[in-house]
């Protein structure tokens, strides 16, 4: 159950976002990039799959031109941003020497991290020969740019470690963004008690927040409707129907 919280710089309600989606689904467009769809911390690939085919219907897109990747079994943030780069590079070859294709990335949760790791200096994940991820647009759903919550309670692995708020593997991530082309626009969902709604856009941005669910709120928020049809709007290049601004609560 969401539990509805009013908010001025996303006033859109579920009529109108039921209109929107309805109109969306009736008109295709072609986009101007390939979309990679990244899945959160040990999450199954059933979240970054279902997001990807929500984004190919709500924009027309083919199958092979919105693409998913999960990584369950991995332990750190640096094993799946190199996997990211090789999975960019084998479905979209690209012939220059220190960059993949440009894409826009959707990232969930961790995703958010995992996507700015591959962007980053090749350094930063350990492969010093290897490419950079080429983003124009980041997309993030709930990603702990600033730390989780959640990690300050469970650390089991390096990933959880890293996502310590001020760890020293985000305080690199920050200085690496510093020069970064690409924009990133967050998403958050209030009553996220893993990342909490407050650390999820970078220093210095508010992300653009949506009422949350009772219960398992950061878990849903890649279905979270709201979110689906900004995103997809932005994708398409329609204007959006939210706008960054301070959340209210975590």
């Amino acid at each position: 159950m969401t539990l509805d919280r009013f908010n001025p710089a996303f006033p859109a309600d579920g009529e109108v976002i039921t209109a929107d989606r309805a109109r969306m689904l009736a008109d295709p467009v072609e986009l101007q990039r390939p979309v990679i769809v990244l899945s959160g911390y040990r999450s199954p690939s059933v979240s970054s799959s279902g997001l990807a085919r929500q984004i190919r219907n709500l924009t027309g897109a083919p199958r092979d031109r919105v693409v998913s990747m999960a990584y369950f079994f991995a332990g750190s943030i640096e094993a799946p941003a190199s996997k990211v780069v090789d999975f960019v590079e084998r479905k979209f070859p690209s012939d220059d020497p220190a960059w993949t294709t440009e894409v826009d990335v959707v990232a969930i949760s961790m995703g958010g991290l995992v996507a700015r790791t591959a962007a980053a200096d090749p350094e930063l994940r350990g492969a010093p020969d290897g490419k950079r991820l080429n983003i124009n647009t980041l997309y993030t759903l709930a990603s702990p740019h600033q730390g989780a919550v959640l990690a300050e309670w469970v650390t089991i692995d390096s990933a959880s470690r890293d996502m310590v708020a001020g760890s020293e593997f985000l305080q690199r991530l920050d200085e690496a963004f510093e020069d970064a082309e690409y924009e990133v626009v967050p998403y958050a969902v209030l009553r996220d008690g893993w990342v909490g709604a407050s650390r999820t856009a970078p220093v210095g941005q508010d992300p653009i927040w949506v009422p949350g669910r009772l219960l398992l709120s950061h878990h849903m928020v890649s279905m979270n409707r709201r979110i689906q049809t900004d995103l997809a709007r932005r994708l398409r290049g329609d204007e959006p129907l939210g706008m960054p601004s301070a959340v209210p609560r975590d």
